[in-house]
């Protein structure tokens, strides 16, 4: 849009000028258009130009003119005084004050109308310019000729006065550049003469050039410049000068050096500055082309440089002019003048401007364009004596314009030399090891494949006719050594380029110059050198520090990595390259962003390349302990490269904002770099904001071009509001008419409300295209193919953080509208989540992004809501809604807010260019709301007039709302005049983010919150299990934000149906989802625990450990004992699984949550100081807890006992000793509890002294004997049950402590024993056997430890001998009841004694004789030989079982009498026997037995531990044996070998009396390695199978062990154990079926399969295995085969496969078994069948044709025909089997056959996803779950198998996943 530039004219005119002042008033007063401001502009200096031109002395010389640039004629019209006014007004004073050359008139000075106007002088009439001679032509051959006249008219002009000719022409100058025009006055010295150009080529010197250092440049121009003697201007007002004489033609110049009228040329010779030729005259070009740009006058020495910027700017350009011209044409290089002239000059006829004088000329430039400081006040001021005159209002656009396309011609020599410089080589890489072995080969073939530069770029040193060559590829070795100046030279090549590529953009920048000289070669190869000096210089450098040596070149590696100080002048080069660099390009900015011209596309895009380079260069990160990154941050800052970035920042913002057809293209461009330098690859760039946190930079960048879209929205705005004033000026001009009569809405407000509305489309547009580069390059499956996907993947991601990080932030309103974007497009993904598309990478992007978006969204939300309303923050509601109540109210609080949140961002903008793109983008936002409100309001008004009227009352008050809305959206980009030194407190920036922030809840994203958990929870019944899982997390973040969301019915519904979901990752997101909600607000969480709580026990691995977690987090937030005691107890039962890690971790979380509180140690003991109350609360309740756990276990073997012994295993001894004290503590409670009679929740007696007794157990020494003693009254005989349990409970306390009290405890030993004794001798009824054991057991121990009363024990032996003896005696009767008590009561006293007390020891005692008298032999033998007669004299049920439980008691004292021949015979006889409930109680025994000898084990090897001898000491017992030692080890191990196969058979009993001590024998053989791993690892199978799952738990844990141990062994025992398995389910629940449903359908040998399936050979040989199950004998075949075949089947079809290779390996061997014996049974039953399918389904064949595959006899009987049918049922099996699981699976035939079995491949590896839970159904084969019975049932089922043998293959196969 092209712009009128407005001239400013002196408001006031001296007095002089009286007599014009209307007429000027009126030239100053008239209205310009825009299309006459350039006309008037061109006329009014070209009448300024004539009128100096008057005056002309010379003669015209018609020189021929370029055809592009005509010019106009000079005039030869005298002016009038009229006219000298007008030039006056222009230059007033531009002469003042110096001195009046001779013969100046009176009237003619410049103070001659300080008094009055002066007199006017006589007018000559006009004359009409005689008519243009012909051009003369002349030939090439006339040139000596011409130059020989041209010689011969200066000498004559010399001696003779010239009298200025009436007819002046426009004449072009002949110099070497085309473009320069200038009007001329005299034929013979209008241009300097052309200088001759040599016919041949000049070529540069072999000899090296000297390079001139920068600081001997002022002497140099200092001292050089004698060549030439400066001109004074030749032109005044009113006065016709005469030629000035040569003494006083440097007063005019400022230059010191000018005062001699002769000077001494460079070869000292003295010459005059009138020499031949031109050089080193009066220079005419100077006054030709200078002319109208007049002269501040003579400045005497040390006076202060007034001359205006403009005219210093003209006097360097005159020098420039002067110094080419005066250029011989035969100079050699090394002749050329260094104060004007580069030393790196080839072409002397082209020679290249010196870098000091670009640089001067450059700020020359930016000084005319913005005036220092004094000279705009001056001129504001009108202070005559301090510049105070136009020429500080001079522009470059006054200058001539073939005096600037002059000096771009010479500039672009310069920056021609630069476009490809590359001093580092940097196409060179370091060759790998195969190419550096042949090094001539290698650099031969770069030589020849590297283009030659086009460009005559000047190379330092370069040889005749091949310096570009040299320079590219020999000279720079690869070798260690470098050649510093040849790549000193280049870069002040590079520097030179880049110094004139910097002027002519200035130049081009400044002003609105002539279009022609926007030449597009010019810029491009200016935009094409400083793209050049980036990519092949500044980025290497700066990436070379991060890079590794084998990616950068030889040059930068030694440059970078060996720092050396001849690199200096290197490194001061590329500072000065990287400053020059940074200046320009905002220069650039200026250039493409000025509407002087448009640019066009080619330019555009270079700009676009060299604004995004800056912000892809790799920087090292800053670590200057690196010597390359120091070497880097020394050369060039981080602040510099950051002030690169800046800039470029702005320069592309610029760029996006102007050119709207680039914006895609250009985004794209930006993501696209980006792979090369993602966070994988190297450290990202980050933008720091103003609270110290930072984004990447790609982001802020991506955010501040959305922002930049919206800038034409606001110069539109603005071209409305001036038409709306103009209109509004017109209305009250013509009209007193109140507009507020008429309708709301004109048609200016009509036009604007368009705008608004569409305003946002070109940032929607840049949005939509970051957000679809970035997911549409993502890839389409859930997982990457490419680094480039997960590359886009991971940029998406960052891109979305930082969205959320600056979300709401006044400074990046992009941010709410790209994240608007972004949810819009992954809500869309997750539309229809049932499909199963390819789509997936969207939907995990979608489900990874939404949770977190949301919850941002819902945080800020709730945060709004609970703000107090005395808080500062306004509570704000959405625009739509105040429309709805029509509240001007709220409408002027959210207005304020929006203009407080500009306000704020029009202040920054000074300080932060970013902010006035975001005030521009936040204007628009809130400018559309207004818009849309604006029009619905005009809407209903019209409505309101037409179909539905309102009434009075609504509509005035809607009339109003809108007429407040109108004047909102007019006043939209008003802002008050910000105050430059008020930056803004810190209090006011925060107020201005909580605005920002409620603001922002009421635009775009207001709305964005229910559709993302509406799709989130759709997502959650999505097939795909990844879906499910990820779709929790994301409810898990939501639920974060704002937990009350979990309250919502839908909400909960979804997440507890899920907790039973069937993948277990699914449910592992579950119960973490619920669990940060229930530690965050437990005090709500009662109707989720008991779900979580039922996951503890959880299938999946994870799942049962995430809960063991989640319930420790609980046990700490709640107050709930009974909650409390609930998660111990479901931890206690954890002790039991099946897996090691997870008892492990459960035995760990115990510990912490009871013994590892912090709290101080309780005092034990008397003398310790007392704890505080909140310690002992703390205690009591954990206590509580203890002790209703150990309430909730019955058995006599707790586990938490056994957890308790688990704890201390593996501590040292500090470890040890605090969990002892611990121990302690909770024990003291307990007891003082019990004195105390505590309240405590739960507290009994029998509590307490079972929970005592578990610490007990665990740790003996726990119990003091002043403990004990309180205990004791609790001891007595029970008259109850709960008394017996006490009584229990404290024998088994006493036994297991008396053994670890001190020796003095003897007085508390004599109570016990005398309380133990009246119940020894007439036990309670209550007691039963187990009280009588523990009662005899206590009382022996308390003897043996404490009293040494063994006379009680041994008097006690001889009674019940006496009487065991008089019941032998007696004749065999049957007895009586209490016959039958007080025998057993006798018998099991003598056992217990013999048990306990080892007799035969005290033989030798005082009691020998007692014991003598009982049996001269072995006690234990005496008693064991009176059991057995008694055993025989007997036989009642209950009294032999009596028997047989003390020889149970027996046989753990002497295992030796348990293979004994009366002991193998009364046990065969037992298991041989149907009566379950003797081979339950002998299974029984032997588990007891098995078990004390583990014990004794165990025991023996602890004290071994303990007393092991030092290194080299010999155990000699150990070395020659221990024959009773050897003799009871092996018992276990022979009673194991003679009754296992009973034991087997008792554990796969369907009677669990039985079952359970078989399969505790198991597990004890299984753990000591009694019996061979095959005998028990069917039977083991099996029992895996069980609905029981304890039983299955402890099944699958036995398997593990064997598994673990004896892997190879167990492969050959897989059919076996399958029908083991099989067998076992036909005992308990027939019929049987291969799968339990729970809830969906799991395989019953899954959990074997679970442990076979981690390796792949072991799962490989397994499913070849079990596969083979269905080759059956088609002749042999039983009803039993088909169940078997049904069972495996619907195994398979039900196993948990991970992997396809393993689907495709079970159909492959399914296809190999119906390829064989499928077809023969095809062909036993139905020949012409197989012949039809052999045939491709011809007809069956005529009779008497051979039928392949036929039976060679036909079926005679009807046995044959039954197992043909039932191998017809087994057949049609697989065949369902394998339809089945290509189904479920999304396996093709195709690619089955393409398989091949145990070769790895692609497809193998593919996981395997089930499309469904439903189990495989027989429907179409009714006999598979029916028995063949009848010769119709095998009819019916020879046709069914034919059905759908015939029908397999036309069904329409699945598609492969």
């Amino acid at each position: 849009m092209q712009r009128a530039h407005v001239h400013t004219y002196p408001q006031a005119y001296p007095q002089s000028y009286g007599d014009y002042y209307n007429e000027l008033h009126q030239l100053n007063s008239l209205s310009q258009s825009s299309n006459d401001s350039v006309f008037f502009d061109t006329s009014m200096t070209n009448a300024v130009r004539y009128l100096g031109d008057q005056g002309s002395h010379y003669a015209s010389y018609d020189i021929p003119q370029q055809q592009w640039s005509p010019q106009a004629q000079s005039s030869t019209y005298q002016s009038t005084p009229f006219a000298q006014s007008v030039f006056q007004h222009v230059t007033p004073s531009s002469f003042y004050p110096t001195p009046p050359p001779p013969g100046i008139s009176t009237s003619s000075s410049s103070l001659a109308s300080a008094l009055g106007p002066p007199p006017k002088p006589q007018q000559k009439p006009p004359q009409r310019p005689p008519p243009k001679p012909p051009k003369p032509v002349y030939q090439p051959s006339e040139s000596a000729e011409f130059f020989d006249n041209f010689l011969a008219e200066q000498t004559a002009k010399t001696q003779r006065r010239v009298t200025p000719p009436q007819t002046l022409r426009m004449l072009q100058d002949d110099s070497p550049d085309p473009l320069a025009f200038s009007p001329v006055t005299a034929r013979t010295s209008t241009a300097t003469p052309r200088k001759r150009k040599a016919a041949q080529v000049l070529e540069s010197p072999t000899i090296k050039r000297i390079h001139t250092p920068s600081g001997s440049l002022q002497s140099s121009l200092s001292t050089d410049r004698h060549e030439k003697t400066p001109i004074a201007k030749r032109k005044q007002v009113f006065v016709e000068l005469p030629p000035v004489p040569r003494s006083i033609q440097g007063m005019s110049t400022p230059r010191r050096d000018r005062s001699s009228s002769q000077t001494v040329s460079r070869n000292g010779i003295e010459s005059d500055s009138d020499d031949l030729g031109g050089y080193g005259t009066d220079s005419p070009t100077r006054n030709r082309l200078f002319d109208h740009v007049k002269s501040s006058g003579r400045r005497a020495t040390g006076e202060r440089d007034e001359r205006a910027p403009l005219e210093k700017l003209t006097t360097l350009l005159e020098d420039i002019f002067e110094a080419e011209d005066s250029l011989a044409p035969d100079i050699d290089t090394s002749e050329l003048p260094l104060d004007f002239f580069s030393p790196h000059t080839t072409d002397c006829s082209r020679p290249l401007l010196h870098s000091a004088i670009v640089r001067k000329l450059t700020s020359h430039i930016g000084k005319a364009i913005r005036p220092s400081k004094r000279l705009r006040l001056s001129s504001r001021d009108g202070n005559p004596n301090v510049g105070g005159t136009p020429r500080s209002r001079g522009r470059i656009a006054d200058i001539e314009t073939n005096v600037l396309s002059r000096i771009l011609r010479i500039l672009e020599r310069s920056v021609r030399v630069g476009e490809d410089l590359d001093p580092f080589q940097t196409d060179r890489i370091i060759a790998t090891p195969a190419e550096s072995s042949t090094p001539s080969k290698s650099k031969g073939k770069r030589k020849a494949d590297r283009p030659r530069s086009k460009s005559k770029t000047p190379k330092p040193g370069e040889a005749d006719g091949d310096g570009d060559a040299n320079m590219n590829d020999d000279s720079i070795p690869e070798g260690p050594a470098i050649d510093i100046n040849l790549i000193s030279n280049t870069l002040e090549i590079a520097r030179e380029s880049i110094l004139a590529a910097d002027c002519c953009i200035a130049l081009l920048s400044s002003d609105r110059l002539n279009k022609q000289l926007y030449s597009e070669e010019l810029i491009t190869a200016c935009l094409a050198t400083i793209k050049n000096q980036l990519m092949k210089m500044i980025y290497p450098f700066v990436e070379a520090s991060s890079d590794i040596f084998g990616h950068i070149s030889p040059i930068l590696q030694q440059l970078v990595r060996i720092p050396s100080p001849q690199h200096e002048p290197l490194r001061r080069h590329l500072t000065e390259i990287f400053n020059a660099i940074s200046s320009v390009i905002p220069r650039i900015n200026d250039l493409i962003s000025s509407d002087y011209t448009a640019m066009s596309e080619s330019i555009i895009i270079q700009a676009v390349y060299i604004a995004i380079g800056p912000f892809f260069m790799v920087e090292s990160g800053g670590n200057s302990k690196d010597k390359a990154s120091a070497v880097v941050l020394s050369t060039l800052s981080v602040s510099a490269v950051r002030g690169l970035r800046l800039e470029a920042l702005s320069l592309i913002r610029s760029i996006f904002g102007n050119h709207e057809d680039q914006r895609s293209w250009i985004i794209e461009e930006i993501l696209s770099s980006l792979i090369k330098h993602s966070e994988s690859k190297q450290k990202v760039g980050h933008f720091r904001l103003r609270d110290g946190r930072s984004i990447r930079t790609v982001s802020a960048l991506l955010l501040q071009l959305v922002q930049t879209s919206a800038h034409s929205v606001r110069l539109e705005a603005e071209d409305i509001r001036r038409s709306r004033t103009q209109a509004s000026t017109l209305r009250r001009e013509d009209s007193f008419k109140d507009a507020s009569d008429g309708p709301l809405l004109d048609k200016t407000d009509m036009e604007e409300i368009r705008l608004y509305i569409s305003g946002l489309e070109s940032a929607t547009k840049a949005a939509k295209t970051i957000i679809l580069f970035l997911t549409q390059r993502s890839g389409k499956t859930k997982t990457t193919k490419n680094s480039n996907e997960a590359e886009y993947r991971a940029i998406f991601d960052n891109l979305i953080s930082d969205l959320l990080t600056v979300l709401f932030w006044p400074e990046w309103p992009a941010a709410a509208l790209l994240l608007s974007i972004a949810c819009k497009f992954m809500v869309a993904s997750l539309d229809d989540i049932k499909t199963a598309n390819d789509n997936n990478a969207a939907k995990t992007m979608a489900l990874d992004h939404l949770g977190v978006i949301a919850a941002r969204l819902r945080s800020c939300s709730v945060k709004s809501a609970s703000q107090k309303p005395s808080s500062n923050s306004i509570r704000l509601q959405p625009l739509d809604e105040i429309l709805s109540g029509l509240n001007l109210e709220n409408l002027g609080l959210l207005a304020s807010a929006h203009q407080g949140i500009c306000s704020f961002l029009t202040r920054r903008s000074s300080e932060d260019q970013a902010c006035a793109s975001a005030r521009e983008l936040s204007a628009v936002v809130w400018g559309q709301e207004l818009a849309f409100v604006l029009k619905q309001c005009g809407e209903q008004l019209e409505d309101a007039d037409g179909d539905r009227p309102l009434s009075k009352g609504d509509y005035r008050q809607l009339q109003s709302f809108g007429a407040r809305v109108k004047q909102t959206l007019r006043t939209l980009w008003k802002d008050s005049t910000p105050d430059v030194f008020d930056a803004g407190s810190e209090e006011e920036a925060m107020k201005v983010d909580r605005l920002s922030e409620e603001v922002g809840m009421t635009q775009s994203l207001k709305g964005c919150f229910n559709p993302v958990l509406n799709v989130v929870l759709s997502a959650l019944d999505a097939p795909p299990v990844f879906m499910r899982t990820k779709a929790l997390k994301a409810l898990g973040q939501i639920v974060m934000s704002d937990p009350s969301i979990l309250s919502t019915h839908t909400v909960r519904q979804a997440i507890e149906s899920h907790l039973l979901d069937s993948s277990p990752a699914v449910r592992d997101a579950a119960v973490e989802l619920i669990g940060k909600y229930m530690i965050d607000t437990p005090e709500v969480a009662g109707d989720y625990y008991p779900k979580i709580a039922d996951r503890i026990a959880d299938t999946g691995l994870g799942v049962r450990k995430r809960v063991i977690k989640l319930l420790k987090s609980f046990y700490s937030v709640t107050e709930d004992s009974n909650r409390r005691i609930d998660i111990s107890t479901r931890l206690v039962l954890r002790m039991l699984d099946e897996d090691d890690t997870v008892k492990d971790f459960a035995v760990k979380t115990v510990e912490e949550m009871w013994f590892h509180d912090g709290n101080a140690t309780i005092a034990t003991h008397k003398g310790k100081s007392p704890v505080r109350p909140h310690e002992k609360s703390d205690l009591l309740a954990k206590v509580t807890v203890i002790m209703g756990v150990a309430a909730n276990f019955k058995d006599r073997q707790s586990p938490v006992e056994d957890l308790l012994h688990q704890i201390m295993d593996g501590k040292d001894a500090n470890e040890m000793s605090l969990l002892h004290s611990r121990y302690a503590e909770i024990c003291q409670t307990l007891i003082d509890g019990l004195v105390d009679a505590s309240d405590l929740p739960g507290f009994t007696v029998h509590n307490c002294v079972r929970t005592i007794h578990i610490f007990v157990a665990a740790y003996p020494a726990v119990l003091s004997t002043s403990n004990a003693l309180t205990l004791l009254p609790y001891l007595k005989n029970a008259t109850s049950p709960e008394e017996q349990a006490i009584t229990d409970c404290l024998l088994r306390v006493y036994r297991a402590s008396i053994p670890y009290l001190p020796k003095t405890a003897t007085k508390f030993g004599q109570e016990l024993q005398l309380a133990l004794q009246p119940m020894v001798l007439k036990p309670p009824s209550t007691a039963g056997i187990l009280g009588l054991q523990e009662i005899v057991a206590c009382m022996c121990s308390v003897v043996q430890h404490l009293t040494h009363d063994y006379g009680r024990l041994t008097a006690l032996l001889k009674s019940c001998n006496a009487r065991l003896q008089q019941s032998l005696a007696q004749p065999t009767q049957k007895l009586s009841a209490p016959q039958i008590r007080t025998l057993s009561i006798l018998i099991f006293i003598a056992a217990l004694l013999c048990e306990h007390c080892n007799f035969d020891d005290l033989r030798n005692g005082p009691h020998g004789a007692d014991i003598d008298a009982v049996s001269p032999g072995s006690v234990t033998e005496h008693v064991y030989g009176v059991l057995l007669k008694l055993y025989e004299k007997y036989p009642d049920k209950g009294m032999r079982s009596r028997v047989l439980q003390c020889m149970g008691f027996l046989f753990r004292a002497q295992p030796t009498l348990l293979t004994a021949e009366p002991s193998t015979i009364i046990m065969d006889s037992i298991l041989a026997s149907t009566d379950d409930e003797a081979r339950a109680r002998l299974l029984r025994i032997l588990q007891e037995f098995l078990s004390a000898e583990a014990e004794k084990h165990a025991a023996k090897e602890k004290e071994k531990s303990k007393g092991r001898l030092p290194a080299g000491n010999v155990n000699m017992e150990e070395l020659i044996g221990n024959t009773d030692g050897f003799a009871e080890s092996g018992i276990s191990s022979a009673i194991v070998q003679r009754y296992l196969d009973p034991i087997l058979s008792a554990a796969t009993s369907p009677n669990h009396q039985i079952q359970s001590p078989a399969v505790d024998v198991i597990a004890y053989t299984v753990r000591q390695g009694l019996a061979h791993p095959l005998q028990l690892f069917p039977v083991i199978v099996a029992l895996e199978t069980s609905p029981y799952p304890p039983l299955s738990a402890r099944a699958t844990a036995l398997h593990s062990l064997l598994h673990s141990k004896h892997t190879s062994l167990l492969n050959s025992r897989f059919v076996v154990s399958a029908r083991a398995s099989f067998d076992y389910q036909k005992v308990l629940n027939p019929p049987v079926r291969g799968y339990r449903m729970t809830p969906a359908p799991t395989a019953l040998m899954q959990q074997w399969y679970s442990l076979v399936r981690e390796k792949r050979a072991q799962r490989q040989d397994f499913l070849k295995a079990l596969v083979k199950v269905f080759d059956i004998e088609l002749a042999t075949s039983s009803q039993d085969d088909v169940d078997f075949a049904r069972y495996m089947a619907e195994n398979f079809a039900t196993f948990d496969y991970k992997t396809q290779e393993e689907v495709l390996t079970v159909i492959k061997y399914l296809t190999a078994v119906l390829s064989t014996t499928g077809m023969q049974l095809v062909g036993v039953l139905s020949p012409q069948h197989l012949l039809a399918q052999l045939h491709d389904g011809n007809p069956p064949p005529q009779e008497g044709s051979v039928s392949i595959a036929a039976p060679s006899e036909p079926l005679q009987d009807a046995t044959s025909n039954m197992s043909y049918a039932r191998s017809s049922v087994i057949v049609a099996i697989i065949m369902i089997l394998k339809a089945f699981l290509k189904t479920l699976y999304g396996v093709s035939e195709e690619k089955c056959s393409k398989f091949v079995v145990g070769k790895k491949s692609a497809i193998g590896d593919r996981p395997a996803t089930r499309r469904h839970e439903r189990p495989i159904s027989w429907e179409r084969i009714p006999f598979a779950t029916a028995h063949l019975q009848t010769s119709q049932d095998v009819e019916v089922q020879k046709q069914t198998f034919l059905s759908v043998w015939s029908e397999d293959g036309l069904s329409a196969e699945p598609t492969d996943d």
